[in-house]
């Protein structure tokens, strides 16, 4: 009878643990996709409160413009980047008629409340002196796999930039920001300038895996790496 006792307490306590841990995700989107690459798969989740790069991001899923295409920029210790439709593996044609998806999106960033932290979900985009709206790509996409910081390092990073960027207006990092970055890390160099709309939740692995590809001068893996397809799975 203990015994039985002690297996049902077992049991519930799982159950509350794995209704939590659900909860918890919940709260940072309740959209939950799988990237498919050849080297394993990332899931995450999509930012709620950044639905236009969410509802696009899901949009360009369903259209099939995320089908076996090539991770086609690295840097080392910050990113790993794809979504170009014409990045075909193998150097195969476009699938997708390419002219459509050369459209942009109004800019979602929200810092600090979302920085760029290990397995953060953005958009790329171009630069400032084009793009002083830092609208977002609606297709191109990146994924943090950053480095650890200690605090010296990150200060001094922060107050460069502070220093190199006129106008720059970003409050101070948090004491968390600071725990994030130093714990986990991330790529603080990129925070308030670009949209960041979902995380990782699982597979920061493969992340580190295909950021650790060697590159050749223009950041390119030498290596080819495949994004073979995203796909949502709860939505």
């Amino acid at each position: 009878m203990k015994k039985y006792f002690s297996l049902v307490v077992l049991i519930m306590m799982g159950l509350f643990l794995f209704s939590c841990s659900d909860s918890k995700r919940d709260t940072i989107g309740k959209t939950e996709i799988v990237i498919e690459t050849s080297r394993g798969n990332i899931t995450a989740r999509l930012y709620d409160d950044t639905p236009i790069h969410r509802d696009n991001f899901i949009k360009m899923i369903e259209e099939g413009v995320y089908e076996n295409l090539i991770w086609n920029r690295i840097v080392p210790g910050a990113t790993i980047q794809t979504g170009e439709p014409t990045h075909k593996a193998g150097g195969a044609a476009p699938t997708v008629d390419v002219s459509k998806y050369r459209h942009t999106l109004p800019a979602e960033i929200k810092f600090p409340r979302y920085f760029h932290k290990a397995g953060a979900l953005a958009m790329c985009r171009q630069p400032d002196d084009v793009n002083p709206d830092r609208v977002s790509s609606g297709t191109h996409f990146y994924i943090v796999s950053g480095k650890k910081y200690d605090l010296g390092s990150l200060a001094e990073l922060w107050q460069g930039r502070r220093e190199g960027e006129p106008g720059f207006k970003l409050p101070s990092l948090s004491a968390y920001q600071k725990q994030v970055y130093t714990t986990r890390g991330g790529a603080p160099l990129l925070d308030g300038d670009y949209t960041i709309f979902g995380e990782v939740v699982d597979g920061m692995g493969v992340v580190e895996s295909i950021n650790k590809v060697p590159i050749n001068a223009k950041e390119q893996p030498l290596k080819e790496v495949v994004l073979k397809r995203v796909r949502v799975v709860k939505r």
